[in-house]
């Protein structure tokens, strides 16, 4: 394992805790923010360290290195390429619709009086440019990975 990933878990793990204290004991509107984003940089950069300390174990040698022999022949296999790229469209796809239908949803519950008019009319504006973006952004890689390819 790259020395890098140790480097990567203890500076991720350092900064988590640092965060974290920092939330603990700064009283102010973000302080649960810190905490979380503390909790979010400490438990992978822990994670990273353990499997830093497991792998670079003289006895854990041989099986590291078939693992990695693995992950590369994963990589290359043109079935599960296949299979991730057409896992990819189908959330682009669904994220498109979820997001048509939270635009509905929002705007039905503002015409009901339901949710605020202000706040509802952001939401819907908001989720509109998103989707709006999302169907540039999809339609644009796929004509330039077309070019290519």
């Amino acid at each position: 394992m790259k020395k890098s990933n140790f480097w990567y878990g203890l500076v991720s793990s350092t900064m988590g805790a640092g965060l974290i204290v920092l939330g603990f004991f700064w009283n102010t509107p973000v302080s649960s923010l810190m905490c979380g984003c503390g909790g979010a940089l400490l438990g992978p950069g822990l994670v990273q360290l353990w499997k830093y300390r497991k792998w670079t174990r003289p006895e854990n040698a041989d099986t590291y290195r078939e693992r990695l022999e693995q992950e590369q022949i994963d990589l290359r296999d043109e079935r599960k390429n296949m299979l991730r790229d057409r896992s990819g469209r189908y959330a682009y796809v669904f994220g498109l619709m979820l997001c048509a239908v939270s635009i509905l949803t929002f705007h039905l519950l503002e015409a009901l009086g339901i949710v605020e008019e202000t706040a509802a009319r952001l939401v819907v504006l908001y989720l509109a440019a998103y989707l709006i973006i999302q169907y540039i952004a999809g339609f644009t890689v796929y004509r330039w990975l077309s070019k290519k390819y």
